[in-house]
Formats: C-alpha cells, sequence, structure tokens
C-alpha cells in the first residue's frame, strides 16, 4: 500500500510537471519577447525616437514605434536621420537581415545614419529584440 501511495503521488507530480513541447516552445518565445521588450523599452529606449510626442513632449501610445520626426539636430553639419522608421513588426525586414543589423550594426553594408546607434548585440540579444519588435506587429 506504500508503495501504491508513492506511485500515485510521483504519477501525480508528473502529470503537473511535464510540459508539452509545444508549450514549453512558447514558454521560450514568450522569455525571448520579454527581453526584447526589456531591451527595447528600459535599455536602448527606442521608443524615444521611433514614437512620437505630444505638445508635452510624452509619447503618443496609439502610435507606439511607428516612426517619428525627430525634435533634435545636430550642432554641427554631418549626416543625420530627420525622421526615424516605423519598427512596428519591422516591416520589410527579414528576421535574418534584422539580427544581423543588431549584431553588426549593418545592412547591405551600410551603418544607420545618425542619431541611431550602430548596435553590436549578441545573437541572444538580437533576436530577443527582433522577437519583440516583430510581436508588435497587428495579427493577420
Amino acid at each position: 500500500m506504500k508503495w501504491l501511495s508513492l506511485g500515485l503521488v510521483l504519477l501525480a507530480w508528473l502529470s503537473t510537471a511535464w510540459v508539452s513541447p509545444s508549450a514549453a516552445a512558447d514558454q521560450v518565445s514568450s522569455a525571448k519577447v520579454q527581453r526584447g521588450k526589456y531591451l527595447v523599452v528600459e535599455v536602448a529606449r527606442c521608443g524615444d525616437c521611433h514614437t512620437p510626442m505630444n505638445d508635452k513632449g510624452e509619447p503618443v501610445t496609439e502610435k507606439w514605434m511607428q516612426g517619428s520626426a525627430l525634435m533634435f539636430k545636430p550642432t554641427v553639419a554631418m549626416p543625420w536621420a530627420d525622421t526615424s522608421a516605423n519598427i512596428v513588426g519591422l516591416p520589410g525586414w527579414s528576421t535574418r537581415d534584422a539580427v544581423n543589423f543588431f549584431m553588426t550594426g549593418k545592412y547591405k553594408g551600410q551603418g544607420p545614419k545618425p542619431p541611431m546607434p550602430d548596435y553590436h548585440l549578441t545573437r541572444r540579444d538580437a533576436e530577443a529584440v527582433v522577437a519583440y519588435l516583430k510581436s508588435l506587429a497587428p495579427a493577420k
């Protein structure tokens, strides 16, 4: 009887501890997106340039990461981007190209125009950033 009880306890524990492969993949994907969100929002602060601001200097949340005219310019003549791109879903970018861009700071041999930094992220962080930005795209 003791072994039967122990077996039932073990079986119950295994049934709650086991995670299906698809659920495990969803957890990994969710963790990757959350890491990407942290890097985009808290570390790189992409929304400061890629989100329009209202007249109080606050981000227009309905247009989060949809690109904007930049509110600042350099004090000396230099190559400069006057606007930021819409990066919701990374339109026009393959996952591979976007990850490579965030790892190397280059796309088709070109670096971004200032004030965009030429990031050199680890593959893990680049994949997380791309996963988050792609997750912002509206469902089709």
